[in-house]
C-alpha cells in the first residue's frame, strides 16, 4: 500500500541519495571535501564577515550542535576554517584559503547537477516543495 505523498517522498529520497553520492564523490576527488563540508563552507561565505556562531550555523544547516562540533574539524586541519571562541561562544570563521576551493567546488557541483538530468523538470518540482517551520 502506498499513497501519492509517500511515493513522492520516496522518489525524492532515492533521487537525492544518488545525486548526493555523485556530489560527494566528485567533490572529494577534485577538492578533498564532501557535500556537507561544501554546504558548511557556503554557509560561512554567506555569513556576515565570513563567520558565525556554531548555534546559528547548526540551525542553518539543519544539524545538531554535536554534529557541528565535529564537522568543522577536518576543514580546520586543512586550513579552510578557524574555530574561534570558547565553549560559551563557539564561532567558526572562513579562512581566505577556502574561497578558491569554494569557487571551484561550485563549478563541480554545477557540472554534476547538469549531468544528473534534465533540470527543466526538476526546477518546477523543487519550486513546488515548501517546508514550514
Amino acid at each position: 500500500m502506498s499513497n501519492p505523498n509517500s511515493t513522492l517522498c520516496l522518489a525524492l529520497h532515492r533521487s537525492w541519495s544518488r545525486l548526493r553520492f555523485r556530489l560527494d564523490e566528485e567533490l572529494g576527488i577534485h577538492h578533498g571535501i564532501d557535500f556537507d563540508e561544501f554546504a558548511l563552507l557556503q554557509a560561512l561565505a554567506d555569513a556576515d564577515g565570513g563567520q558565525t556562531s556554531l548555534v546559528l550555523l547548526a540551525a542553518e544547516l539543519g544539524a545538531s550542535r554535536s554534529v557541528m562540533l565535529r564537522r568543522p574539524r577536518p576543514l580546520e586541519k586543512i586550513g579552510l576554517l578557524a574555530c574561534l571562541g570558547g565553549v560559551a561562544d563557539h564561532r567558526i570563521a572562513l579562512r581566505p584559503a577556502a574561497l578558491p576551493v569554494l569557487r571551484t567546488a561550485h563549478e563541480t557541483v554545477g557540472r554534476v547537477v547538469d549531468q544528473a538530468g534534465d533540470r527543466q523538470h526538476a526546477g518546477p518540482l523543487c519550486a513546488s516543495l515548501t517546508l514550514t517551520e
